[in-house]
């Protein structure tokens, strides 16, 4: 029991602290006592492959080796392990008691060599799932026959908006020097702009006048273009693919207010402009096809449901 706790250990304390920007784009909070991070100007400079980097136990290790074993390693713990090259001795240690595991013939005992083979068995089989994936071929034929048959998945639709938005507080918040009104006031306000807009309003008026959406208020409520796979939240792209050209929606509510939206513009993207998510789509259809195929033959019939009955698990073997 002590070797497997040890092993855990190991393993917690080379990872257990994030270094800075682990996963690219992604933001961290930063500690009060935390200096930011400036960029180099310019990328250091390469490090040939024969290289001595690091020493660790009297024995002198190359670029090459380090990065051997760095490759070997998820992409987070790659990065950890170039931030923080002390950890590479936890990596060197756990090497050691590897090996010394083998030359015990450990590997070769239950239950320890079954896991290894599932281990094994669970790294091949998503090896393969990965290769088959990315190997689905698409033609251009299959992808302007996809955009043929499928007009509604590329229908765009250019849009004017006009946004009230209230505050769960009212008068305690504002926008643009304004104070919020409450939800129901807010719904009220939106209501009679529709009225307005359908009695013949000039819409971009009315948006450049009351609308809380400063960026499309500026350009006489335009929205732009939203496309099915825009960022937008569902209520309000479900609302506009509804709408026919000039139509007014219903007001949509939202968390912090309300939208009355017009389509202006209905259209369909340019095929050369969704090639790329066309060919991406095809192959995930390909890969669920194939899988679901392979899947099919391994379906399993029970014959004796005893056998399957509740037992205790098998319980690791204990080392003092």
């Amino acid at each position: 029991m002590k070797i497997l706790v040890i092993a855990a250990l190991i393993a917690a304390s080379a990872f257990a602290q994030d270094p800075v920007n682990v996963t690219p784009g992604t933001p961290r909070v930063k500690g009060p006592a935390e200096v930011p991070q400036v960029a180099p100007a310019t990328p250091p400079p390469p490090v040939a492959p024969d290289t001595v980097v690091v020493e660790v136990d009297g024995k002198k290790i190359t670029a090459a080796e380090v990065d051997k074993i760095i490759a070997g390693f998820p992409p987070a713990n790659q990065q950890a392990l170039r931030a923080r090259p002390e950890l590479l001795g936890q990596v060197f240690m756990m090497q050691r008691l590897a090996a010394d595991a083998e030359k015990a013939g450990i590997d070769k005992q239950s239950p320890y060599k079954e896991q290894l083979e599932f281990t094994r068995l669970q790294l091949l089989s998503t090896a393969q799932l990965n290769t088959v994936n990315n190997s689905m071929k698409v033609s251009e034929d299959e992808e302007k026959k996809y955009y043929q048959e499928n007009p509604d998945k590329f229908k765009e639709v250019k849009v004017r908006a006009i946004f009230v938005a209230f505050s769960s507080s009212p008068g305690s918040s504002t926008v643009n020097g304004k104070k919020l009104p409450a939800e129901t006031e807010a719904k009220a306000q939106i209501e009679e702009l529709a009225k307005k807009v359908q009695a013949g309003a000039d819409f971009g008026k009315l948006a450049r006048e009351v609308s809380d959406d400063p960026a499309s208020a500026a350009k006489d409520g335009d929205f732009g273009f939203i496309k099915m796979d825009s960022s937008y939240p569902q209520p309000i792209k479900a609302a506009i693919f509804a709408l026919k050209q000039g139509e007014l929606s219903a007001p949509i509510k939202q968390p912090n207010g309300f939208y009355l939206l017009r389509a202006e513009e209905i259209g369909q993207q340019p095929l050369n402009d969704v090639f790329g998510q066309i060919a991406q789509t095809l192959r995930q259809e390909k890969f669920k096809t194939w899988l679901a195929g392979v899947q099919a033959q391994y379906n399993v019939k029970v014959d004796d449901p005893a056998y399957f009955a509740p037992r205790a698990p098998a319980q690791l073997q204990q080392v003092h």
